[in-house]
């Protein structure tokens, strides 16, 4: 029985360490501090790291994410930082678990830059919860165009 007994320990120790990092349940507006510091945490992931190698120039600005964790995946919903006074959207699922969203366009010209980075941040712990990395195409400007 002790076996089976510190089996029991082991498998709840190492489920309850499994998952993803807990998100906020609400929105809130976060400090100025508390802005920094996610930016601060998305530029130092290796997905921000590696494409900064490449690419100096860049551009942040701080947003809100629900993710929704399913069984094999996840739902994600973007939305701006003032929906802390919007609202929630009536999309977003009552599971969602919310993150700021620390977006960086990376490369030049700011207008277009060659990367997108979303790094997915519960500010109250730290913990990055996803990255996504979007590579950007110019598009051909159509005739006749002029900026």
């Amino acid at each position: 029985w002790l076996a089976i007994s510190l089996l029991v320990v082991v498998v709840l120790l190492v489920g309850g360490c499994a998952g993803h990092p807990k998100g906020m349940k609400s929105l809130r507006w976060l400090t100025d501090a508390e802005k920094e510091r996610v930016i601060e945490i998305a530029l130092n992931t290796p997905e921000a790291l590696s494409l900064l190698e490449k690419e100096s120039q860049y551009e942040t600005s701080v947003n809100w994410v629900a993710i929704n964790w399913l069984k094999n995946g996840m739902a994600i919903c973007g939305f701006d930082y003032e929906c802390v006074d919007k609202g929630i959207p009536a999309t977003v699922p009552e599971s969602a678990e919310f993150y700021s969203q620390v977006e960086i366009y990376i490369g030049e010209p700011a207008y277009y830059p060659k990367y997108l980075l979303r790094v997915a941040i519960n500010p109250d712990t730290g913990e990055v919860a996803h990255v996504q990395q979007h590579g950007l195409k110019k598009l051909p400007t159509a005739p006749g165009y002029t900026k």
